[in-house]
Parts: structure tokens; sequence; C-alpha cells
């Protein structure tokens, strides 16, 4: 079974060969059917005209998603064509070249095992070998300008459905890839933030923090961690329902997030910023302009309009400290803030 890119890729892959690839070959093979009938050679022209029928059939295998069938005709198609072409008109005539072709384009299936495309292009090999050591001149062959016209055509055509293979494989890869790479932001993003806020969520949050505390010590900048938590939230839930908790914890993160720091949803209804390149007196003002704008959000619930206020412990450092060590001491001047009141900034500098 293979894999999400395979498939996808095999998907965009299949389908594209398969009506440029008829649409070349049919027009291939009528261009055959004509020449041929006209030159009296009439088993080739027969030949063509079977082929001709198989290229707008395989037009139902694709509606129908038949890929492996398409691609196992294709196969019989182009060697049996290319051997009563060799060994009617002989080998000058270049129609060999399709053996080729199909040796090259049995490694551009996705939906092929390796042991039958080894085995295809072994076949394909062997054929080809077989008629290089036995053809020379055909049982009709064509007069020297016109056998030197023929070959250049198919000449031509093989080089042009080998490169023909080669672009829409190249398309069908850079598309899937580019799909993979969305893919993946999209997954990085909802593994990093926080469903409901948007937010970074507590695991990411944890891991820029420390990152950016480093970089703080590093270029000798005072930083600061403010743990925020929203008053009085479990009446939110008791008394309006689920619902309201919602919007009060979106609109309190958007609130927030209109800050230069790093804004995290720590858990719950708790909210840790951090802010760097401040000192303690200017991080103090940036959280209370915070817990401010909070208290002034217009939250309408059911035609009420919430009072939504906040509470923050802050603390600030010019060294380095462990992440869990500043959340904790400035969990206590949460909690002494709720203590003393709640809607309020407590705030301790420690050199």
């Amino acid at each position: 079974m293979g894999t999400a890119y395979e498939e996808r890729r095999g998907t965009l892959y299949n389908y594209r060969i398969t009506f440029y690839g008829n649409a070349l070959a049919w027009l291939i093979h009528v261009v055959f059917l004509i020449t041929f009938w006209q030159l009296g050679v009439t088993v080739l022209a027969w030949s063509n005209l079977l082929s001709i029928l198989y290229y707008t059939l395989s037009f139902y295998f694709v509606h129908k998603r038949y890929y492996r069938a398409f691609f196992v005709g294709l196969f019989i198609e182009v060697v049996y064509n290319a051997i009563i072409s060799t060994v009617v008109l002989g080998w000058g005539a270049n129609v060999h070249y399709f053996i080729i072709m199909v040796a090259y384009g049995v490694f551009f299936m996705p939906n092929v095992s390796r042991s039958i495309r080894v085995a295809s292009t072994i076949l394909a090999m062997t054929i080809y070998g077989f008629l290089y050591m036995n053809v020379t001149t055909g049982t009709q062959p064509l007069t020297p300008s016109f056998e030197q016209i023929l070959g250049l055509f198919c000449l031509l055509s093989t080089i042009a459905l080998i490169a023909g293979l080669s672009f829409v494989f190249e398309g069908s890869v850079v598309e899937v890839t580019s799909e993979l790479e969305r893919t993946n932001e999209r997954l990085h993003t909802l593994a990093s933030r926080d469903g409901l806020t948007g937010l970074y969520n507590r695991t990411t949050g944890y891991r820029l923090v420390e990152d950016e505390i480093r970089e703080a010590v590093i270029k000798g900048r005072p930083y600061a961690v403010a743990l925020g938590d929203i008053d009085h939230f479990k009446a939110f839930n008791e008394q309006h329902g689920h619902d309201c908790g919602d919007l009060v914890l979106k609109q309190v993160a958007s609130a927030l997030a209109r800050t230069d720091g790093i804004t995290i949803r720590w858990g719950g209804e708790e909210f840790l910023i951090f802010l760097t390149d401040q000192s303690a007196a200017e991080a103090t003002e940036t959280v209370d302009r915070l817990r401010q704008r909070i208290k002034a959000l217009e939250t309408i619930y059911d035609g009420r309009r919430l009072s939504v206020t906040m509470t923050f412990g802050v603390m600030t450092r010019t060294g380095f400290e462990a992440v869990d060590t500043l959340v904790k001491e400035a969990d206590d001047r949460l909690r002494a803030g709720k203590q003393e009141g709640k809607d309020r900034i407590v705030a301790s500098i420690h050199q």
C-alpha cells in the first residue's frame, strides 16, 4: 500500500498522462493510418486503426480510473505495433524507437509494482534486441526518401513522448510537493496553536520562551514574564454556559495578542505573556495597558454586556532563569493579586 504522497502523485500523473499521452498517441496513429493507407500497406493501416480504437477506449478507462488496465493495454499496443511495423517496413523506418519509449515510460507508473516495471523493461529490451539482430529489410520496404522521412518522424515522436512523460511527472511531483508543504504548514500551525484562541499553546509557548530568554541573556536585555488569569471566569460558564466562556476567552486572547511580546494560552483561563527589552517599570506599564484594554472590552453575550477583568503577576529578570521558576514566581504574584481584590497587577523585581 502506497503512501499518501505516492497515491496523490499517482492520481495526478495517471490522469494527466492518460489525456495528454492519449491525445498525442491518437494523433500519431491517425497520421500512420492515413500514410499507410495511401502507401497501400494495408496490414499497418488496419493495425493503426485498431490502435486508434484502443486509445479512444482508454479515455473510458481513465474516466473509471482503471489506470492499470490502461497502462497494460498501452504496453501491449506499443510493443505490438513496433514489432509488426518493423517487420513490415524494416529497421530503417525507426518504428522500433517506440519500444524504447515504453520501456522508459513504465517507470513513471506509480500504481505499478517495481517487479512489473522491471519485467516489462526486460521484456521490451529483449524484443528490441531480437528485432535489432534479425530485422534489416522489411517485407514491404519503403523508398529510401520516404523511409528517411518516416524514420525522422518516429524518432522525433519518441523524443516528444519521452519529454512529455518527464514534464508531466515533474509537474505532478512539484504540485504534490507544494500540497505537502502547505499541509505540513497547516499541521504545524495546528500543533503549535490553541484551537480556541489561536494563541500559542503551552508546549510551543514554553519552547519559544526558553529560546527568547537565551537570546535576551546573550544580548544583555531584560525580559519579563506576566501570568494573567480572567477574574470570576467560572461564573461566566455557570451563569451563561460554556459558549459564553469560550467567547470571553477568544476576546481576551485577541486583546492580549495585540502586543509585541509572545502571548500563550497557558491553560484554562490563564494566559502567559513574555516581553523583552523592557525595564521592570516598562513591562509593568505594558501589562497594565493590557489589563485596562481587557476591562474596556465590549463583551456582549445574549444581549448583556459582561464585565471582564484580569489579574496579573509579573516577574522581570536580567539574567538566565528557568521558565518553570519564572512562572511559579509570577503565579505567586498572581495569587496575591487575587487575594487583594483582583483586577490588578502585582510585580516584583529581583536583582
